[in-house]
């Protein structure tokens, strides 16, 4: 049986289509479970939660055209980051944080903490706005896939990059710390997009690390 995932207009959220199946569905990608999955470790199988849709249901469906390019938000972002890059830099420099070894530690995990509450705050307002636009009494259904030999290595990949931040955060002492606690930011972003709200469940079941196992009403 064979499963066609789409991307819908709220990030956590997949439209997926199933062969043999009247209905379509639209799939909360932060419901999969268990999430070690996500870091390299094989359960026998993982699921996911999803609510049916009629077909002709389109509120979760992207439009063709986009009002802003990815080059255009590039451009409106930058100044954003160079302003803060410039208050964290000066930030180092007066307060003579460089050379405080303890006080430079915690500030780099705030950054994540940072990224995280972004998130956290993301996902709580995705659902709210998947919650207004769900009719009533929809049929919750879980699907559940099974784990190949293959697996899924995304989280270890930021997370090596956050470390490899934190190794350069802790060498330099020349008040440019500032830029890496904000690429350290984005990375933390990364991170918990891909083992929390929104793990690549689509790109396993394409590359074969997942298969059909089965879908029931919850």
């Amino acid at each position: 049986m064979e499963i066609n995932f789409r991307n819908s207009n709220i990030g956590c959220y997949q439209i997926v289509e199933i062969d043999g199946h009247s209905q379509k569905y639209i799939m909360d990608t932060s419901t999969l479970t268990p999430k070690r999955y996500c870091w390299g470790l094989l359960p026998q199988n993982i699921t996911v939660d999803m609510t049916e849709l009629d077909k002709k249901n389109a509120s979760f469906e992207t439009k063709s055209k986009t009002l802003f390019g990815t080059s255009t938000i590039a451009i409106m972002v930058q100044p954003i980051v160079k302003i803060g890059y410039d208050m964290l830099r000066n930030l180092f420099v007066n307060y003579e944080i460089s050379q405080q070894i303890f006080l430079k530690i915690v500030l780099y995990f705030i950054s994540m903490l940072i990224s995280y509450l972004i998130i956290w705050n993301s996902l709580r307002k995705a659902h709210k706005i998947a919650a207004e636009r769900l009719p009533k009494e929809s049929k919750k259904v879980r699907l559940t896939l099974r784990t190949t030999k293959r697996r899924e290595l995304t989280g270890y990949i930021f997370l090596f990059l956050n470390l490899a931040c934190l190794l350069f955060f802790l060498m330099l002492n020349n008040g440019e710390e500032g830029a890496i606690l904000v690429i350290n930011g984005i990375i933390s972003l990364a991170l918990y997009l891909s083992v929390w709200t929104m793990p690549p469940i689509s790109f396993s079941y394409r590359n074969k690390f997942l298969t059909f196992e089965k879908i029931e009403e919850l």
